[in-house]
């Protein structure tokens, strides 16, 4: 299971433009994965500069 870490994501957007499963969008301006769509490519935990998308 991915997870974002809300305290290290800064809302650049970059994991959800490259999620392939669009399960990944923004609430409170913070990336949120939804994880029924997800696919646990991990597309976003290697395109985080921040490395707020965790796999857990």
């Amino acid at each position: 299971m991915i997870r974002v870490d809300r305290e290290l994501c800064v809302g650049c957007g970059g994991c959800v433009d490259l999620c392939p499963r669009t399960a990944i969008g923004f609430v409170k301006d913070r990336a949120h994965v939804d994880c029924k769509l997800c696919l646990e490519c991990k597309t976003c935990v290697k395109v985080c500069p921040m490395k707020a998308p965790q796999l857990i």
